[in-house]
């Protein structure tokens, strides 16, 4: 009976035994597995990441998109849109918003399609448009606006005008404009003031060219809008890339490539509230 007993106390702990080591062995193999196929994973998410990239530099080289998939390597594609930003009439909302104190350029002036170069022969001509900016915070922390408008007079002469505006100008006592400012600007819930050429003495509809709208905000960030009844100069280029691999896995790269800005010389002149000119 002894001998029995301690075989089958034997037998017992062989039983506890095996069930320990299968137990480590099928978590080693399912961490293994996991292990695996998150490599994997990385891998074809890396490879489909670079896929887009690739189309980036394509498109930024070329100036167009694909007509289709276009294969990188085996079993790795991507396919590239390039589609105008602005270039309608209506609302144009800036597409991300603007820290405080950062400068901003809206052109009034079209561009040639293939080199990129401001082309001055045609421009915005409305005698005015609407001016919007997000309200971020609380109003006694809103958003002003600091706005240039960079033009061109029949002497081909350069000038800037410059005014501000600030939803909370008579609390802050900075002299800024505060009057006609409303809300749900541009039909976003923005504040919203209209930007008159004619009252800065600029005469878009005779002889003046404009060029662009310099546009900072202070105190706040803010995101920027315009509403117009004429069409935006077209501001630039949206590039997608999606890259594809063989196993289905895919990866976007969005960039914006926007036309260069002016020289930073003009968010340096001494703020007079007035024309200024050189």
């Amino acid at each position: 009976m002894k001998n029995s007993f301690e075989q089958g106390q034997i037998l017992l702990i062989t039983l506890l035994v095996l069930t320990v080591a299968t137990t480590i062995a099928l978590s080693l193999i399912g961490r293994a597995t996991i292990d695996l196929s998150m490599s994997n994973q990385l891998e074809e998410s890396t490879r489909a990441f670079n896929a887009a990239e690739a189309g980036i530099e394509q498109a930024l080289q070329s100036g167009f998109g694909t007509a289709g998939p276009t294969t990188l390597t085996s079993g790795v594609s991507y396919e590239v849109s390039v589609n105008s930003i602005g270039g309608q009439a209506g609302v144009y909302q800036l597409a991300h918003k603007t820290p405080q104190n950062v400068t901003e350029t809206i052109w009034l002036a079209e561009h040639d399609a293939i080199t990129g170069a401001l082309d001055e022969t045609r421009f915005f001509s409305d005698s005015s448009l609407s001016l919007c900016w997000s309200q971020e915070v609380a109003p006694e922390a809103a958003a002003a606006l600091e706005v240039t408008v960079l033009y061109k007079d029949n002497l081909n002469a350069y000038h800037a005008a410059r005014m501000a505006v600030d939803p909370d100008g008579v609390t802050r006592n900075n002299n800024f404009d505060s009057s006609g400012i409303t809300l749900n600007g541009c039909g976003l819930g923005f504040y919203e003031k209209q930007l008159d050429f004619t009252a800065l003495g600029i005469s878009p509809a005779g002889t003046d060219t404009l060029l662009a709208l310099r546009i900072r905000p202070i105190y706040a960030d803010a995101t920027i809008a315009l509403n117009a009844t004429s069409p935006i100069p077209q501001q630039g280029n949206v590039i997608e890339s999606v890259g594809t691999t063989g196993t289905g896995v895919s990866r976007k790269v969005v960039v914006y490539q926007q036309y260069r800005a002016p020289l930073s010389v003009f968010d340096s002149v001494l703020f007079s509230q007035s024309t200024l000119s050189h």
